[in-house]
């Protein structure tokens, strides 16, 4: 059993816990690794699926979420916190 030592690492892992729910919830076909484009899929899906949100505020949520994104490391686990902020917002 992993033991946080930080407040940020408790930070990560709730971030990471809310987007591989809603990656198991509305991709699961997805092994577990997930991309730049698996999650541009997932934020589509998300969107669609909450046709009552502002488009304007969805629009600049996805594009904050491609800005933080480290394309050098394209998997989830290798992003920054501040990505995996900005997409755990969007999926809540």
């Amino acid at each position: 059993m992993a033991i946080a030592r930080t407040t940020a690492e408790l930070s990560r892992w709730s971030d990471l816990a809310i987007i591989r729910r809603a990656i198991a919830a509305r991709m699961p076909e997805l092994d577990g690794r997930a991309g730049l484009s698996d999650v541009a899929e997932l934020c589509r899906r998300h969107g669609l699926a909450r046709p009552g949100r502002d488009w304007n505020d969805v629009r600049d949520d996805m594009l904050m979420i491609c800005c933080e994104w480290d394309l050098a490391n394209d998997s989830l686990d290798a992003q920054s916190d501040a990505c995996l902020d900005c997409l755990a917002r969007f999926l809540s």
